[in-house]
């Protein structure tokens, strides 16, 4: 092994050494499901010689990396960045004719969850809470929420090295900001709820 080697290899297993020489058993997987409510609220804005409606045309999916930090007493607490888009039609109906627009906003949801495991010999029933940040590239007319609420409750499982838990996830997001601008202003349905399984080891 060359020295360049080493030092590609050392940099690599850097991160994992320094979790192994956490006083608390760190794990780290991946967590994924989809959405059980809609981006956005189904609306429909009248004008005098048409309408205007925007709509989620579809659940959206969640899957991103995920770190959980186990502490004494059943408790944990655990970060993920989970990548969810945001899918938008908006359908513009003014004298006769109708077009339709499809959207997928970005957006990258932030929880930072204090978990508490029930002390069950095999399966370990799970509550969680705690804050939610996103970041939404969306549109200029509508600002969604960057701040919200998240709640939870699951089960985990363990087989062998590897962590199932399944979950459903609660989160309630702030206010959104509209400009006003005329016939296009998509509000977000602030209420959401998400199915999530977590795989992590």
């Amino acid at each position: 092994m060359n020295i360049r080697t080493f030092l590609f290899v050392s940099a690599l297993l850097a991160p994992f050494s320094a979790f192994a020489q956490s006083p608390f058993p760190i794990s780290l997987g991946v967590k994924g499901g989809a959405a059980l409510t809609d981006a956005f609220s189904d609306s429909t804005l009248p004008f005098s010689n048409g309408t205007s409606r925007t709509y989620s045309p579809k659940h959206d999916y969640v899957v991103g990396p995920m770190l959980e930090v186990r502490l004494p007493m059943g408790v944990s607490v655990e970060g993920d960045a989970l990548y969810r888009p945001l899918n938008l039609n908006a359908v513009q109906s003014f004298n006769g004719p109708t077009s339709t627009l499809a959207y997928s906003v970005t957006s990258w949801e932030f929880p930072i969850l204090v978990k508490y495991h029930l002390g069950f010999p095999i399966v370990k029933p799970f509550i969680e809470a705690g804050p939610s940040f996103r970041y939404v590239k969306g549109f200029s007319a509508t600002q969604l929420s960057t701040k919200g609420f998240s709640a939870g409750l699951g089960v985990e499982a363990k087989a062998l090295f590897v962590r199932v838990a399944p979950e459903f996830r609660y989160t309630h997001w702030g206010s959104d900001f509209n400009e006003g601008v005329s016939g296009f202003n998509p509000e977000s349905n602030s209420n959401q709820v998400e199915f999530l399984v977590g795989i992590s080891f």
